[in-house]
């Protein structure tokens, strides 16, 4: 079975969102081939991760912005064109753009079965008008020419539900993209080695070691919403707390500036990209999650699995995580989260979400999204 993974835009080199689907169709010898724009791709590095997965990766001019003209002229005829010259079995659509796209040219280049993996739908209960206007009747249209819904969350599984598929469509729901477990070991926090790993980072940081550490980890931009958690910083009134940020972003200086004013500069931190967060997490004592959208967000599944208490928003995705946490919040709300952050001080408190936060993440780990992709990759060739 020949397969083509279409997603809008490539990382640097093969990356988490993309592994589960990589390794379960690989386990069933499944000839797989990405698609997307790889302008940010390191083409030595992508290349090397491509010959070590055993699969192929293509490149059409497609943009992350809906409405760009290029997606709907240029890579639309690029993606139409490959379909029709490889003649694939199965496309699997991945992002807002490449489910569009790649649904699209399918239907045209009348390839057999259709995926397409929603990783958190642009509408939910209590989204902005404007992206029930927008997402909604599109994603709605679009499961016309759907053979097989993926989701990832509860609340995406229900409403796809509600979608018409194509005829003996199907809706099915996998626990995200998957977390690796093995490179986080909430145990080590225990060690010398761990302690001495905190000590390092924390001088580094300039950061005292009896400091109470939160931290984030995500893009600095509008919807991953870190101001909330500086305004909340600011509000707890705490000159033991500090605050860092790891990620790069286009509001980068309004987070610094917004820090100045706010008279917290000093206890934020922002570490721009950093390549070690499981050491980095190991010197923190809080993870705090404040978006306003996700699927399933993985960087909250890493802090889980790194033995961290988490402070996220209360949305899809992160009750799905989280379940019954007391450490859910208004992402909205900043005099919430300012609480939030001074009840998890208490140990007590960390414990009993340290302790949940591990049983719950095992059932999100890497394998158990390569299984389940597996299974409905094997229901796609034996149908």
């Amino acid at each position: 079975m020949k397969l083509l993974y279409v997603t809008s835009q490539s990382g640097r080199r093969i990356n988490g969102f993309m592994r589960s689907a990589i390794i379960a169709a690989r386990q069933l010898n499944i000839d797989f081939t990405i698609v997307s724009n790889m302008d940010h791709a390191d083409k030595q590095l992508y290349e090397e991760d491509c010959k070590t997965y055993g699969i192929k990766a293509e490149h059409i001019d497609c943009d992350r912005n809906p409405l760009a003209k290029k997606n709907y002229t240029l890579a639309k005829k690029q993606l139409l064109d490959l379909m029709k010259r490889e003649k694939y079995d199965v496309v699997h659509c991945n992002t807002p753009i490449g489910g569009v796209l790649g649904r699209i040219c399918a239907n045209k280049a009348k390839i057999p079965y259709v995926i397409y993996e929603a990783h958190g739908f642009h509408f939910w209960t209590g989204a902005p008008i404007k992206n029930w206007i927008c997402y909604y009747p599109i994603e709605r249209y679009m499961a016309h020419f759907t053979d097989m819904l993926i989701t990832i969350n509860d609340a995406d599984y229900v409403q796809a539900k509600k979608f018409r598929l194509k005829k003996n469509g199907r809706v099915e729901k996998v626990p995200g993209v998957g977390v690796d477990l093995s490179k986080f070991d909430k145990e080590q926090r225990k060690t010398e080695k761990g302690e001495e790993i905190r000590l390092s980072l924390r001088k580094t940081w300039n950061i005292d070691p009896s400091a109470f550490v939160f931290v984030s980890v995500g893009e600095l931009n509008d919807n991953k919403n870190q101001e909330v958690a500086i305004r909340a910083l600011a509000k707890a009134n705490d000159l033991n707390f500090y605050y860092l940020i790891c990620g790069e972003g286009e509001n980068r200086k309004y987070l610094v500036e917004l820090a100045e004013q706010l008279g917290v500069g000093k206890q934020v931190k922002l570490l721009g990209f950093q390549s070690n967060i499981p050491e980095v997490l190991l010197a923190c004592d809080c993870f705090v999650f404040t978006s306003f959208r996700e699927g399933l967000p993985g960087a909250l599944m890493e802090a889980m699995a790194s033995g961290l208490p988490c402070i996220a928003s209360k949305i899809r995705g992160c009750t799905d995580l989280l379940g019954d946490s007391d450490y859910l919040f208004d992402p909205k709300n900043a005099d919430e989260l300012a609480d939030k952050m001074r009840s998890i001080v208490d140990k007590g408190e960390r414990l009993r979400e340290v302790t949940r936060n591990s049983n719950n993440v095992v059932n999100f780990d890497l394998d158990h999204a390569i299984q389940s992709l597996k299974k409905l990759y094997k229901s796609v060739e034996d149908r």
